[in-house]
């Protein structure tokens, strides 16, 4: 399924608790940064456009109080690429009221053409985490992982439970063993968050141990285990755990595993979706330097009128003013001409930056409008669902088998909160085979709305495995049939939500992605699916074969599972 094109690629924002020195220190950083990437220039930082090189230009802008102290800044590095135009801004705000400051670093990317290049984090950020030691309430953000031994572990607690903070918090346990993949994949990883989270590394077993005590069981993190805990944090309620992520030892420390990198993507695009404060968002910087041109060019402009409507006689020292005077015009007008064509170009990269927005809105309302009505129909089996369990319980009740009511009632097992959960579960589906890439399928849980996923996921599942089930035993319809006229304790999934074919322009466009392995060796077609989310960019979907009434090698009786994953292409998407 396409994605909308964001032209946001990064943000950072950070709160600075002393901002004596901000401006200063974030001129000092940026300058630095600047000179790197370009060491055969000589960087200038002062108010104005600086033309960094043939392609890439500098706007930098300051904004001062009612007394004329200056308290903030804006630099903004404008590259033009042959694959797309990359612009970074640096904007950093001082408090007039002295409660602090608070700087933000956006990377904007605008392709040139159809491919979109992968952004990467601009290394300005960890330098000026480095340099300012923001603070996140009460956390404070670092390059590095801070150390928490025993005696630390009531103010880590306090940090994750802590109302004002607003980014995540990670937090790794050292494993019980020297690990050294384990270790420069948490190092690496935590330096990619600097500037968008919090990060802090148990020490010791003593360390883990005085955590779990402290936070309790559910929220808990074991040797080895990394854990990514969300604002509003709640020990006292274990259902809260789950939306704190974790990725245990055996992943990070296998070196074909790749779902460590997964801890960094989710990261930063819960960086995407916090809105600039409004200490950022609403300081104007406006453009002295392009106003001090203005009134060179009008002063100019008035002297060479005076000049040529003068009745004084033509001399030789006359000529020579004017020709001095239409010298200076014509350097102002082609300063001019190169201040109309950069911000030409700001208002053409506005109006894309603009379309982006729309169009990330627009597909917000869709996704939202597909969540109402997924909702609606999960209520909707909830009611009928609750309505068959009571009246079955009544009918044990009626029996005298109370015993067995409260038995059945404790057994009952929970939904998975997650795609990692979900396939170490997946032997509890005796009826189906599983051959979906499980690399596709768990990086769904990067996604915000991966519990909603995963536990319709694992609902779409048992239904596939029961009608597998009512296959075996006699039933003679399709799993459509089985979800409309469900046979008597049947769990049939929504009937809305299931799909047995694609739209024949479909297949013969996109028909190569929907074949997937089977046992056996061999790749089938499958275009039946059930669907996990109505609409959205990511939309997921479970690709099956129904092989229980087919005679085939390999698969015969039994149903296949080829794909759990991201919306595939199809005719209305592209």
């Amino acid at each position: 399924m396409s994605t909308p094109a964001s032209t946001l690629a990064h943000r950072s924002v950070f709160a600075v608790p002393d901002a004596e020195l901000l401006l200063d220190t974030v001129r000092r950083v940026s300058g630095g940064w600047l000179e790197k990437k370009f060491p055969r220039t000589a960087v200038h930082l002062g108010t104005g456009h600086h033309q960094l090189d043939p392609s890439s230009l500098l706007l930098s802008h300051a904004a001062y109080d009612d007394g004329g102290a200056e308290y903030a800044i804006r630099m903004q590095l404008r590259e033009d690429r042959a694959e797309a135009t990359w612009r970074t801004t640096v904007t950093a705000v001082r408090s007039t009221t002295g409660d602090g400051g608070t700087v933000g670093v956006d990377l904007e990317c605008f392709p040139n053409g159809g491919h979109v290049p992968r952004p990467s984090k601009p290394k300005l950020i960890r330098a000026l985490v480095a340099e300012l030691e923001p603070h996140d309430g009460k956390s404070r953000l670092s390059v590095n992982a801070l150390r928490v031994t025993p005696d630390r572990v009531s103010a880590l607690v306090g940090v994750l439970c802590d109302p004002e903070r607003t980014m995540p918090t990670v937090v790794a346990a050292r494993p019980m063993q020297p690990d050294p993949l384990w270790s420069d994949r948490v190092a690496g990883t935590m330096r990619q968050l600097a500037g968008d989270a919090s990060s802090y590394l148990l020490w010791d077993l003593a360390a883990v141990d005085a955590f779990r005590e402290a936070i309790g069981h559910d929220h808990r993190v074991g040797p080895g285990v990394v854990r990514t805990f969300l604002p509003r944090v709640d020990p006292g309620w274990a259902p809260d755990a789950s939306r704190h992520r974790l990725l245990g030892p055996t992943r990070w420390s296998d070196p074909s595993d790749q779902a460590w990198h997964g801890i960094a993507r989710r990261v930063h695009a819960l960086a995407l979706e916090r809105p600039l404060p409004r200490q950022l968002s609403a300081v104007a910087f406006p453009d002295r330097a392009a106003e001090q041109h203005r009134q060179e060019r009008r002063a100019s402009m008035g002297k060479a009128r005076l000049l040529t409507a003068s009745p004084v006689p033509r001399s030789s020292e006359y000529d020579e003013e004017l020709r001095a005077e239409v010298s200076l015009l014509n350097g102002l007008l082609e300063q001019a001409d190169k201040e109309l064509s950069a911000l030409g170009r700001e208002a053409d990269l506005g109006e894309r930056a603009h379309a982006s927005t729309q169009e990330q809105l627009q597909t917000v309302i869709a996704e939202r409008d597909g969540e109402v009505e997924d909702h609606l129909t999960t209520l909707d089996a909830l009611q009928q669902a609750r309505a068959e369990a009571d009246r079955l319980r009544l009918l044990l009740l009626r029996q005298g088998r109370s015993e067995e009511v409260a038995e059945a009632a404790e057994s009952l097992p929970g939904i998975p909160a997650s795609f990692e959960e979900l396939w170490g579960r997946l032997g509890e589906l005796e009826n189906l085979t599983v051959t979906a890439d499980p690399r596709i399928a768990l990086r769904l849980d990067e996604h915000p709305m991966s519990r909603t996923w995963a536990a319709k996921g694992w609902t779409g599942l048992i239904s596939l495995d029961s009608y597998a089930a009512a296959a075996r035993n006699g039933f003679q319809g399709s799993f459509y049939q089985f979800c409309t006229t469900p046979p008597a304790g049947a769990k049939p999934y929504p009937v809305r939500q299931v799909s047995m074919v694609e739209s024949g322009p479909t297949m013969e466009k996109y028909g190569h992605e929907r074949l997937f392995p089977v046992p056996g060796g061999e790749r089938m077609e499958m275009q039946a699916h059930l669907k996990l989310a109505a609409r959205g960019r990511i939309a997921p979907r479970v690709y099956f074969l129904d092989e229980t009434k087919s005679a085939r090698n390999g698969s015969a009786g039994r149903l296949v599972v080829g794909y759990v994953g991201p919306h595939l292409t199809n005719m209305m998407t592209n």
